[in-house]
């Protein structure tokens, strides 16, 4: 006990405890400061990056939805059946020719929408099942009329009715799962129901979506809102219910779209998102395991490391403790041995060290590295960056592409023949100005045209007419500017000002010199915005209206004009309800 107060009461004690406490206990609170922040950065970033894949699956569902919901139109749109699911037969040869010929019909239609993979359904009020006429298509009546489908479809009879996975209809498909879409069939006029048509897609339809983002131990799965599995990439559990905590619930009452959560004593971080239009949620859980793997890893490694740097500081406290304590050591003995003896010894001259001329040379190297770091993570950012911009303005949205495809193929329909070939003309102008990436800058001249093809195409799809005007000076249209940057407010202009209206508008563009650049006014006559309105315009990212062209959005726009040409340009936004909305960007001249 003595010997331990006489070292802690000793220079040597006190620069040993000291050294020690302010060089291990700093390395450790960092370490674990560092290794939380860390993993909250990584919990961040990883969930970013999967909720971008779940947005990716959305949109493909989205689609797979959107064309269920066109063969259901088509057979609630289709006048002849009403006959044949309203007819009372006698005459067994009658009714079989009637039988056939309606099911030849179905069978064109699946033909149509062969890559849907869906059997469809027709029950007739005269008691009689349709089905697509092939040879596998033999339909069980007895699990197709187990659903009281009259009385679950009167609850919502204009709209379509989803039930979620179950067990096909068909006798030959009985372990194959499907989700199905209904819809009672009824009269222009008496409004009078005559028959209900069911449509049932198989879930392995879903399933191919995702299945290629799947990884180890990773889990996506689709739920409605009454928690049943829609779809689940453990192909056990589909059909049935989520068990334990259902993860909309909880994370419902979050900000974020993430959450980590503890499952079985394991930790997974959960993320979910709405299927648009829709009450179905695709929801993604990671592993945290799988996660923190490499970060385990380096934590082990560290921790060696650690632990022969703690060995190392041990061994250094010791020597420049003894450095600092044993000159004074000594110096106390000389002065001991002169007191008793008078006896002066002589005292070596020792040359001092040069320790902090070495630790401001290695800060100097550090800073001036970490400066480098610093210049080239941005630099990697902002290529990055001008990538991501890139691509954007280089998409072409499918669903444009399918609603122009399919307006042609209505104009075959009303025989409107000799509108085909123009409307063919504008979409192949558009797609090949706008996918030759030869040139990043085009003239204002052809942005213009780029325009007319667009509201061309526009007024086809919609039936509407667009009237567009323009005054631009005429030394402006030979300027350069970024491709796809008017398209976008055009877009805009149509979906959130003239469409809402109703009624047929005009958009007027002006163009002139403005200081040292240009300025392009571009103004609509449609319902006007509120100041909340602008501020969601301007913060959509351009990708939940389904069927815009590009995809680009008003604050991509303004994005772009800062970035490729200064923080000076960019695009202002002023409207008000009922007068319309005036859209306004700067830009330099560029020839």
């Amino acid at each position: 006990m003595g010997k331990l107060n006489s070292f802690k009461n000793s220079i040597f004690g006190r620069l040993f405890v000291t050294f020690i406490l302010l060089s291990i206990i700093p390395m450790i609170a960092i370490g674990l400061v560092s290794f939380k922040v860390s993993e909250k950065l990584l919990d961040a970033q990883v969930s970013r990056s999967n909720t971008d894949t779940l947005e990716q699956i959305n949109k493909n569902i989205s689609v797979l939805l959107d064309q269920v919901t066109a063969i259901v139109n088509i057979y609630n749109m289709n006048n002849e059946l009403e006959s044949n699911l309203t007819k009372t037969y006698t005459n067994i040869y009658e009714q079989l020719l009637d039988q056939a010929k309606v099911e030849n019909n179905m069978l064109r239609y699946s033909f149509a929408f062969d890559w849907l993979n869906f059997q469809s359904f027709l029950i007739g009020q005269n008691g009689l099942i349709y089905t697509q006429n092939y040879q596998n298509n033999i339909v069980d009546p007895v699990r197709l009329l187990s659903y009281n489908w009259k009385d679950l479809l009167e609850k919502t009879p204009d709209r379509i009715t989803w039930l979620n996975t179950h067990k096909s209809f068909l006798k030959n498909n009985e372990d194959s799962n499907v989700f199905t879409a209904a819809k009672l069939l009824k009269t222009d006029n008496t409004n009078k129901s005559y028959g209900v048509f069911v449509l049932s897609v198989k879930e392995i339809s879903l399933y191919n979506i995702y299945k290629g983002l799947l990884s180890k131990d990773k889990e996506i799965f689709i739920l409605d809102e009454d928690m049943n599995i829609i779809s689940h990439s453990n192909r056990e559990l589909v059909g049935s219910r989520i068990s334990g905590d259902p993860p909309i619930t909880f994370l419902a009452k979050n900000d974020e779209n993430y959450k980590v959560s503890t499952i079985n004593n394991q930790k997974y971080l959960t993320l979910y998102t709405k299927v648009n239009r829709m009450n179905w949620y695709i929801v993604e859980r990671i592993p945290m395991s799988l996660i923190y793997k490499d970060i385990d890893v380096l934590k082990s490694r560290i921790f060696y490391i650690a632990c022969i740097c703690i060995l190392l500081s041990l061994i250094a406290a010791i020597f420049i403790s003894r450095t600092f304590s044993m000159p004074l050591r000594n110096l106390s003995r000389r002065i001991q041995t002169y007191l008793l003896q008078g006896n002066v010894q002589t005292i070596k001259q020792h040359s001092p060290a040069n320790e902090m001329n070495l630790l401001a040379t290695e800060y100097d190297k550090m800073i001036h590295k970490l400066e480098r770091t610093i210049n080239e993570l941005v630099k990697n950012q902002e290529e990055k960056r001008m990538a991501e911009l890139q691509a954007l303005q280089m998409q072409i949205n499918p669903h444009f592409l399918y609603n122009t495809l399919n307006s042609i193929k209505c104009l075959v329909w009303v025989q409107k023949t000799h509108l085909i070939e123009p409307t063919i003309n504008a979409l192949v102008n558009l797609l090949e100005q706008t996918i030759n990436r030869s040139h990043e800058l085009i003239s204002i001249q052809d942005e213009i045209e780029n325009m007319d093809h667009y509201i061309y195409i526009q007024q086809i799809r919609t039936s509407h007419t667009i009237t567009m005007n323009y005054h631009i000076d005429e030394q402006l249209l030979q300027y350069k500017l970024p491709k796809l940057l008017l398209q976008p407010i055009i877009e805009n202009a149509i979906f959130h000002g003239l469409e809402p209206s109703g009624c047929e508008g005009s958009i007027s563009v002006y163009g002139s010199h403005y200081r040292d650049g240009i300025r392009i006014e571009i103004i609509d006559n449609g319902v006007g915005m509120t100041e909340q309105e602008i501020e969601a315009i301007c913060n959509d990212s351009g990708n939940q209206l389904n069927s815009r062209f590009s995809g680009i959005g008003v604050r991509n726009v303004d994005e772009r004009l800062k970035l490729n040409f200064g923080r000076e340009y960019g695009l202002a936004i002023t409207s008000q309800p009922g007068k319309g909305t005036s859209v306004t960007l700067t830009l330099p001249i560029v020839h």
